[in-house]
């Protein structure tokens, strides 16, 4: 017999488990409603169904409302008897990061996605008319199966559908011997916190738009399947068209979001590493774009409309796929930032809801395949759709290769299997991508720049030709003068170079001359000069990069950098610097010294290191700027052993100073120097230490010091002492001194950019004098491992992801009625 527990609040999760199972009962009837309703359509029986199902979809919206506002007062009040606020909240926790404990967690993100679909499912219950039934069936559809996710439903003893965010601790660890108490939520001070790589406010911004993304493929997917499902090619061509401009816009700025994340908060030194979890993002996104074009062609010439149609479902398959290699621990191994454990319960569940998405595709494709119209004859070579169409199939190959490499841990044991031999991941994923896909992005670049000025149907090739001599004259000037500028000496490269000139020039050009610089009608234009910048971008910063910290000492050639392979580890160690306390080395044009660091007592506690950068002139050597950059890190996080660090850059026009902290000494290794003196010192007094001094201000009894908690009784006073060093005064130290009953003690202060802790040993009023205790690290025991890379003129990358984007929302606009 269970005890009585005593202190749970049940009623929020008992709400909770009530919402999701109405969400899933609406969603279903919803779609068995609209379903009926489109076989029935325009018939009186026909709009009762349809009434029904509406309603069914608001009543499903609204629970997922309810979903939505139980999680975040279970996560906010902190009820850790609640696993879900245990696993992901903590009560130092900032305010502002309270939504990415959502996203954290698989149930969360199905959570955000089914937000997601109830808003835009609202939106077409009011703007799909004539599609209205259909599309929506395949909405409610979708619903239905993500509603699943969070059900958290047992069929006997093995067999479980879905995991509930409203699940009781005690339920997930009822093994552990606090559960059988009944007052276990005394013990139970505090959550497991937030991963400390999602405090960042990219982590509270990027993942609703990237879900927003995701969720918008729905649509177009929808408007395929109601297409061939009514027979209808002409009227869904509009909607589907804006809904993939919207959906374009939003997922790709989802993804440039995620780069910016990792190029703020992660340690891999950029803003991409073709990490798996990255790679599953970009892929649909890059189908949807295919897409995209291939239905401009159907739109404008009658072409290409069965091509439309699959891509449209790969972009909606790859994003369940996408779910699936990033939430079922299937990529534990090869990525930094995919789920791992918690994921494995959804593996069938994943690969059968894609099932039923691929069995729905294949019916109407099969059913509808013979009946599509066709327009009789092949594409001459001279017109737009002709290359418009094999600038689609190129960004489909690209895909492929993306995503068969990304998910070698799918299909390599059946290879094994097959052949017996191991296939091993590229030791260099950086390398392995970028040298095959570059020659994606040229052609794909070319295209991009040369095909706007090839017409539907028919060509005037003579003016084609013109354009296209003029732009790849100018193209060749300006790649030569980048080429001999930057001193780029891959041929590869070189051809890269005029590839996305070509695409910048050629769209400027054709902006300029053809479109007359009409902004409103030129959307797709914009984006394509903003995906040309963003090319121009990833190659100055990507390949012009250097490395400045150069470890020419070997000093940490042994040192362990938790690479998979020995000569990463000598890679890394010969890319990274000592740096001692208080002592200066060269690291290009800069000399840089290591200050010493300072706590921020947020939850957990995060550790900024002060580095300060000298450029001097390299004819007089003067002194010519000084900035100092805070990398910071979470230490020891939880018990656990090691950093998380985050970088911290200095920006330029022309370039950033990017830095992070690689290893750290341990702050309770001490020599046997650094230990507490004795020094007696009178008021107004100075002490001397070995780079600096301390003045003793005076002594009071106003209390500062945040470590001090007063209790009845107690006779306190506290030091004020100023401590300087070569440069000036560093900060003040605030030591106490307490009479609590028949004893005496004092509570240290630590001023850590100096290394020094002070306390209060004595007061000698006769003297006028206070004996404190000094302890001062030695700059032996105070140390940083850091990297530094300057990245040339990467705000030309976020400009071209700014532009691209803009290009989207203005093509957008321009179809909106």
């Amino acid at each position: 017999m269970k005890p009585n527990f005593i202190g749970e609040h049940l009623a929020p999760g008992q709400f909770g488990h009530l919402f999701v199972i109405i969400a899933f009962v609406a969603s279903l009837f919803s779609c068995f409603a609209f379903m009926n309703a489109a076989c029935k359509e325009d018939t009186p029986d026909g709009n009762i169904w349809k009434k029904l199902g509406r309603a069914a979809f608001i009543i499903q919206a609204l629970s997922i409302a309810g979903i939505f506002i139980t999680l975040y007062y279970i996560i906010s009040h902190h009820l850790f008897e609640y696993n879900y606020a245990w696993r992901h909240s903590s009560r130092g926790l900032q305010v502002k990061y309270l939504l990415a404990c959502f996203w954290e967690g698989s149930e969360g993100s199905f959570l955000l996605w089914l937000i997601w679909h109830s808003v835009l499912g609202l939106i077409l219950i009011r703007t799909a008319k004539q599609w209205e039934t259909r599309v929506l069936t395949i909405v409610s559809l979708a619903q239905a199966i993500l509603a699943t996710m969070l059900l958290g439903i047992y069929f006997g003893a093995e067999v479980k559908v879905g995991s509930t965010p409203f699940s009781l601790l005690r339920n997930e660890m009822a093994q552990a011997p606090i559960f059988s108490m009944p007052n276990y939520l005394e013990f139970i001070k505090d959550g497991n916190g937030l991963n400390v790589t999602l405090q960042n406010y990219w982590m509270v911004i990027h993942p609703p738009i990237l879900f927003l993304g995701f969720a918008l493929t729905l649509i177009p997917f929808s408007y395929a399947i109601a297409a061939m499902w009514k027979g209808e090619y002409k009227t869904w061509v509009k909607p589907a068209l804006r809904w993939t401009l919207i959906g374009g816009g939003i997922l790709g700025t989802g993804i440039m979001m995620g780069g910016a994340w990792a190029y703020e908060s992660l340690n891999f030194g950029g803003y991409w590493a073709w990490d798996p979890v990255e790679n599953a993002s970009l892929v649909p996104w890059l189908t949807l774009i295919a897409g995209l074009h291939t239905l401009v062609i159907y739109k404008s010439t009658g072409r290409s409309l069965k091509t439309t149609l699959m891509f449209f479902i790969l972009t909606f398959m790859l994003i369940w796929y996408s779910t699936f290699l990033t939430r079922t621990g299937i990529l534990g191994d090869t990525s930094v930032h995919s789920f791992t454990g918690e994921g494995k319960a959804l593996y069938w569940h994943l690969i059968i809801a894609m099932a039923i998405y691929l069995a729905v595709s294949l019916y109407f494709m099969i059913r509808s395949w013979k009946k599509m119209p066709r327009v009789a004859g092949e594409e001459e070579l001279d017109t737009r759709e002709f290359w418009m169409l094999i600038g689609s199939i190129l960004l489909l190959l690209a895909c492929f290769q993306i995503i068969a490499a990304t998910s070698l841990p799918v299909w390599a044991p059946l290879w094994k299997k097959i052949t017996g031999s191991d296939i091993a991941p590229p030791a260099d994923p950086v390398s392995y991508y970028n040298n095959i896909q570059v020659w994606a992005a040229v052609l794909v670049a070319i295209l991009t720049g040369a095909i706007q000025f090839l017409k539907y149907k028919k060509t005037g090739i003579n003016a084609f030709w013109k354009a296209i001599i003029i732009i790849s004259v100018i193209s060749l000037a300006l790649a030569i003068a980048l080429i001999i500028g930057q001193k780029i000496e891959h041929k590869q490269i070189m051809v890269f170079a005029f590839a996305v000139f070509f695409a910048l020039i050629g769209n400027i050009y054709y902006l300029v001359t053809t479109q007359k610089v009409k902004i409103l009608k030129a959307g797709g234009t914009i984006a394509h000069i903003g995906f040309g910048l963003m090319l121009l971008g990833i190659l100055l910063s990507g390949y012009k990069k250097k490395i400045i910290s150069i470890d020419t000492t070997n000093a940490l050639l042994n040192k362990d950098f938790g690479k998979k392979t020995f000569e990463e580890n000598v890679k890394e160690s010969h890319e990274n610097v000592l740096l001692f306390r208080n002592t200066t080395i060269t690291m290009g044009k800069y000399l840089v010294t290591y200050l010493g660091d300072s706590i921020v007592h947020d939850d957990p506690p995060k550790t900024f290191y002060k580095v300060r950068f000298d450029r001097l002139n390299p004819d007089n050597g003067d002194k010519e700027e000084t900035f100092i950059l805070y990398p910071e890190a979470y230490v020891n996080v939880k018990g656990q052993e090691g950093i998380s660090s985050n970088p911290d850059a200095k920006h330029y026009m022309s370039h950033d100073v990017f830095t992070y902290i690689s290893s750290i000494s341990d702050p309770n290794e001490k020599s046997d120097t650094s230990t507490f003196r004795p020094a007696k010192i009178k008021m107004g007094d100075s002490l001397f230490l070995a780079n600096g001094f301390i003045v003793f201000d005076s002594i009071s009894k106003k209390i500062v010091n945040k470590l001090y908690e007063p209790k009845q009784g107690d006779v306190a006073v506290e030091a004020n002492l100023s401590v300087y060093g070569a440069g000036g005064k560093l900060g003040d130290a605030s030591p106490l001194y307490i009479i609590r009953g028949n004893e005496a003690g004092s509570v240290a202060d630590t001023l850590r950019d100096f290394g020094l802790t002070v306390k209060i040993n004595k007061i000698i009023p006769e003297e006028s004098a206070v004996e404190f205790g000094i302890k001062q690290r030695a700059q032996q025991d105070d140390w940083i491992v850091m990297k530094a890379i300057v990245f040339p003129y990467i705000r030309v990358l976020w400009f071209g992801i700014i532009v691209m984007v803009i290009g989207f929302f203005i093509s957008w606009w321009s179809r909106r009625k």
